[in-house]
């Protein structure tokens, strides 16, 4: 159990403060965001300095912390980030983790204000319900890693607690991409549940393994990537 025990009340103030130091730290990035959104060296750079306020925010308000191992298991050079998926914790934390990698995102967000933009500008590829949706996000996804970005993917398609069978289109994309496939564990789950916005004390522990070699059948990849995230 990685959540460190509280009382709610507790919990529930700590959480609104979070929420209320979060907004009033996004207004000097929203006040230089139009000189910055065209140069993505710029967008990056201002991503990553919101990102280290979140990070010590959750540190020193509510309790939450991460720490990282197997990272020598991250080759260099693009490959696909295979996570559990368990929280927002991971959309946000892993462009920092990780490099600026791609990911995929509701095609909703994109029409966010600011962070409908910022996605755009760092690349990260829209998806909807349909084949055709499906075939192009293929396309984007290969694309990108083609031109030497990490693509960050979730092999359960949505966030949840329990242990679930990869997507078939996680073996698709394995097959386009044709580089190594790394999995990760995570714990986030444990600290920042989906279905509130209650945050509760405790360490993610994130958990790099070994990565997959690409051009292995289909099904042997699947197995090999749902064996490890169900440990």
């Amino acid at each position: 159990m990685h959540r460190l025990q509280q009382s709610l009340p507790v919990v529930f103030v700590r959480s609104l403060l979070f929420f209320v130091l979060a907004g009033v730290a996004l207004v000097p990035f929203l006040v230089v965001w139009p000189f910055k959104r065209e140069a993505l060296h710029s967008v990056r750079m201002l991503a990553d300095q919101y990102l280290s306020v979140l990070r010590f925010l959750l540190r020193v308000v509510c309790g939450i912390d991460y720490c990282l191992q197997g990272l020598e298991h991250l080759p260099d050079g693009p490959v696909l980030i295979a996570s559990q998926h368990e929280s927002t914790w991971e959309t946000l934390f892993f462009h920092t983790l990780f490099e600026h990698p791609v990911m995929y995102a509701k095609k909703s967000i994109f029409s966010y204000p600011v962070f409908g933009s910022v996605a755009r500008a760092l690349g990260h590829i829209p998806v909807e319900p349909g084949a055709d949706a499906m075939r192009d996000g293929f396309r984007a996804g290969v694309m990108a890693v083609k031109n030497g970005r990490r693509l960050v993917i979730f092999p359960s398609g949505t966030r949840r607690k329990q242990n679930s069978e990869p997507q078939a289109g996680v073996g698709v994309l394995y097959q386009l991409a044709q580089v190594p496939v790394v999995p990760v564990r995570l714990t986030s789950g444990d600290v920042w549940p989906r279905g509130t916005w209650l945050k509760y004390p405790g360490m993610i522990e994130v958990q790099i393994g070994p990565p997959i070699k690409p051009g292995l059948d289909r099904r042997d990849f699947m197995q090999i990537l749902s064996a490890y995230l169900a440990d």
